[in-house]
């Protein structure tokens, strides 16, 4: 007799829990999931857990989603830029510096990749 799954404890946080109401918030708003659902880059297994607002998404899964529909991380869990901007500048960080520097960051690690990519297909 195969031994009986006992099941895993699940560990609710506010975070976990705005972003599914977002989730599924932004799937009313884009036709329902199976529209919604290709737009978001995400697996079915993985959308359905964060929809029931378990499991521990990363920043950078989180940052995917927003970047594949075309918003910030903020916008994906339903705050304004505004909020954003205000937060950061009690910290002394501009915002619109701030996004700056991490795009031509990013930009900076495509090239590098694109270049490692081509090196590796020359030599």
């Amino acid at each position: 007799m195969s031994p009986v799954r006992k099941p895993q404890p699940v560990d609710h946080s506010i975070l976990n829990e705005m972003l599914a109401l977002r989730l599924q918030q932004l799937e009313i708003e884009n036709g329902g999931m199976e529209a919604f659902l290709p737009k978001t880059g995400l697996a079915r297994g993985t959308y359905y857990t964060m929809l029931r607002g378990i499991g521990n998404p990363t920043l950078k899964t989180m940052e995917r989603i927003a970047s594949k529909l075309n918003m910030t991380v903020f916008e994906l869990l339903g705050f304004e830029i505004d909020d954003a901007r205000r937060a950061l500048k009690k910290r002394g960080v501009d915002y619109d510096e701030l996004t700056s520097a991490i795009r031509k960051k990013d930009e900076a690690t495509r090239r590098v990749a694109r270049q490692t990519r081509s090196q590796k297909l020359l030599g």
